[in-house]
Order: structure tokens, then C-alpha cells, then sequence
């Protein structure tokens, strides 16, 4: 039986690298990480990880299980644009606006290599001779947001609207649930992809450096990919008018991931 595990930027895909990483030695099972748009599985692999869930198969057409890994959309908004200002991947750096056919890596990413390459030029055009980078570190927060939306996260939340996939054969996942109780929500995750008993606690037991709450401020300094401990900021970091712009075209992105907008939450809040 194949494992299958969709992710999307910023919703774990470098923990899920390494906690899969794990569950293929210990099973001795092959493991690879895909990015990018698939038509179909590969069936000599027997954990995938899709790194953007950009795929144009019924993964239920075959015997397999399979994970998904959400988080609330505004914060996956607020940590993209805070780690594309620091991060080194090749096309948020890349400085190479040449149109020459085929249009590939670095200078789009993987999530948009399927794209037609007239929208790949009007991409690089609009870059207007900066690399990705670049263009949010000569913004403020407010415009940096804005492009960040309409560039990256954008993409992702498109990605994340269009998945239709539903089965018993699915777990679904919050990265929240690895903040609040990290060794239960990764025992529910092994235990889904088959791991059971003393191999599977044995496998929790070497994750533990990958909790966040367990990590030293050094480490943390150190990973381009954590921010900072706190893993939810969209509170603290978004004015009213930009959350509720958000809400306003994401909210239903936001409610059908299990999510509540910030007016439910406030109504909570005042009623606890």
C-alpha cells in the first residue's frame, strides 16, 4: 500500500520531509518529495510526499493512504511573506528575467511550471528587473502583504480551493494540532500511514527535535523556515481593513478548513 502526503508553502512541508524520512528507514519503505504539478503517481514509490498537492489524479483510485496538512490561511499569507524576505530558495533570489522558451527553475518556481509561458513572462515583466525577494524588502509591510497575496500565497490558496478530494482513506491535519500536542498529532499521522505499537513511539521519540516547543532559541534563529515559536501571528500582525479584505475572499477557504473567521471569533471571545 502507497502513502501519499499533500502539503502546501508553509504548511509543513519540511517537518513532513523528515518525519517521512524517518518512517521510510525504519520500514524500509523508498521515499521521495515531488514539487510541482503531477498527472499521476509514481508507482515504484512507496511514500510521496507532494510538496504543493498540485495533482491531476483520483488518489483514490488506488490503494493507498493519505495525509493532508492545512493551516489557517491567513497565516500562511502572514509566513510566506515573512520568509520569503529572508529565505534563499533559487526563484525567490533569481535575478535571470529571460524570457527564452521553456520558462523553468529558478526562474518561476515548481508550483507554476505548468503554467503556460505567457503567463510566465507576464510574471518575470512584472518583477520589473528585482528578483521576488527583492520586490517585498522595497515595499512596507502593507504593499509587501499585497504582493505577497497576489503573487505566492495567492497561488497556494487557489491550490488549496481547488482540492476535492474526500475519503476515508484521508487524514486530514492542522499544523496548529503540532503546536498544542505535537508527539499526539504525530502518533495519529504513523498510526494512518500503518505504524503501530513500540516502532511507532520509538519513531515519535526521534521527532522530538523537530517540535517546535522543544527547540532552544538557537535553533530556532537558525531555521530560515521558523519565524519564531509562536507559529499563528495573523492576530498580532494584520490590521482590521486586511483581515477583513481577506475574509471577505478567503472566508470560505477559511471556514471549510476548520477555521473561524475573526468575527466568530470575537463573538467567542466575548461570550467565554
Amino acid at each position: 500500500m502507497q502513502s501519499y502526503i499533500f502539503t502546501y508553502h508553509k504548511t509543513g512541508t519540511v517537518l513532513f520531509e523528515r518525519i517521512l524520512q524517518r518512517l521510510a528507514t525504519a520500514t524500509q519503505k523508498s521515499f521521495a518529495i515531488r514539487y510541482g504539478r503531477f498527472d499521476q503517481p509514481d508507482p515504484a514509490i512507496d511514500i510521496t510526499l507532494f510538496a504543493h498537492s498540485l495533482i491531476r489524479f483520483d488518489p483514490f483510485r488506488y490503494d493507498m493512504r493519505a495525509i493532508r496538512v492545512v493551516r489557517d490561511p491567513r497565516d500562511i499569507w502572514v509566513s510566506g511573506f515573512l520568509y520569503h524576505r529572508r529565505c534563499e530558495e533559487g526563484w525567490c533570489v533569481n535575478t535571470d528575467f529571460s524570457e527564452a522558451w521553456p520558462i523553468g527553475y529558478p526562474r518561476v518556481d515548481f508550483s507554476v511550471i505548468h503554467k503556460r509561458e505567457r503567463w510566465k513572462r507576464d510574471y518575470l515583466r512584472s518583477l520589473a528587473g528585482k528578483s521576488y525577494q527583492q520586490n517585498l524588502l522595497d515595499r512596507d509591510t502593507a504593499s509587501g502583504l499585497a504582493f505577497e497575496l497576489a503573487n505566492y500565497t495567492g497561488q497556494t490558496l487557489d491550490a488549496m480551493i481547488a482540492w476535492e478530494h474526500q475519503g476515508p482513506a484521508l487524514l486530514q491535519l492542522k499544523m496548529e494540532d503540532f503546536v498544542t500536542d505535537f508527539d499526539g498529532t504525530l502518533r495519529r499521522a504513523y498510526r494512518h500511514l500503518g505504524l503501530e505499537g513500540p516502532a511507532c513511539e520509538a519513531l515519535i521519540a526521534q521527532c522530538a527535535a523537530d517540535d517546535v516547543a522543544r527547540m532552544s532559541d538557537t535553533v530556532i534563529t537558525a531555521n530560515h523556515h521558523i519565524h519564531s515559536r509562536k507559529l499563528s501571528k495573523w492576530r498580532d500582525f494584520l490590521t482590521a481593513e486586511q483581515v477583513q479584505t481577506f475574509e471577505d475572499r478567503y472566508g470560505g477557504l477559511i471556514t471549510g478548513l476548520g477555521y473561524q473567521r475573526s468575527g466568530a471569533i470575537s463573538d467567542a471571545a466575548a461570550a467565554a
